[in-house]
């Protein structure tokens, strides 16, 4: 069975096409690593960098497909904080105190004025003398539960990037509804990889995190202790 000269001109054309993909590609394979090779170290601390892709692959696979370019921050932009804060605190505490005193003293003599000076006195009823009892105790016991809970979306602005690419946030919020007010401040900072792609970041991925929350309104003075019950937690008589 004879080769038909044109399916035979394509099979050559073919290795050929390979042969010349596969030097180009290992052409450019060695100038990248020359290339990384002529880069200076760097003696400074340790960062994170981001994962960088095959150039090779890129360019000649059907099927790779090239990373995003990593977002990039700058002061003033803003960032939704989405708020979950849950606190809950319990103790238990138990006291109990017994003091026992027992005093017991006596007088063996006493000084007596006379015509040449002092002088000692005899006691004619016997001598005097103290016997002092007392015993003090004291039982207490404390059960103290407190849940809190906060959930609330924020927006803030970035104030400052770090060199490291850490960003830092605050964010202020004033609500007024029918003659109550509510005020959250929030300060922290969190890494930009932590930022999702709908420009959200978690309240809990934040650093050095400080929430403020003040409320102002007839429902917070109903609810706030009045001076007399604060007076008397102060001085606890009982």
């Amino acid at each position: 069975m004879q080769i038909r000269p044109v399916i035979l001109a394509f099979l050559i054309l073919g290795v050929l096409g390979v042969s010349v993909a596969s030097a180009q590609t290992s052409s450019l394979g060695g100038r990248k690593r020359e290339a990384d090779a002529k880069k200076p170290a760097s003696g400074g601390p340790r960062v994170h960098r981001e994962k960088q892709g095959n150039a090779v692959i890129e360019e000649y696979s059907w099927i790779a497909v090239k990373p995003d370019e990593p977002k990039t921050f700058k002061p003033n932009d803003l960032i939704t904080i989405v708020v979950r804060e849950q606190r809950k605190f319990e103790a238990d505490a138990e006291l109990e105190t017994e003091k026992t005193y027992d005093i017991k003293s006596e007088l063996d003599a006493f000084f007596k004025p006379t015509a040449g000076g002092l002088g000692s006195a005899a006691f004619r009823r016997g001598k005097p003398n103290i016997d002092y009892k007392f015993k003090h105790g004291v039982e207490g016991e404390a059960d103290t539960k407190r849940e809190d809970k906060l959930t609330t979306r924020i927006t803030a602005k970035i104030i400052d990037v770090k060199p490291n690419g850490l960003l830092v946030l605050e964010a202020t919020s004033r609500v007024e509804h029918d003659e109550e007010v509510s005020k959250i401040t929030l300060t922290g900072t969190c890494r930009k990889e932590d930022v999702t792609a709908d420009n959200t970041v978690l309240s809990t991925q934040i650093a050095d995190k400080n929430i403020v929350v003040k409320t102002e309104g007839a429902l917070r003075d109903n609810a706030r202790r009045g001076w007399i019950p604060k007076l008397i937690d102060a001085l606890r008589p009982f």
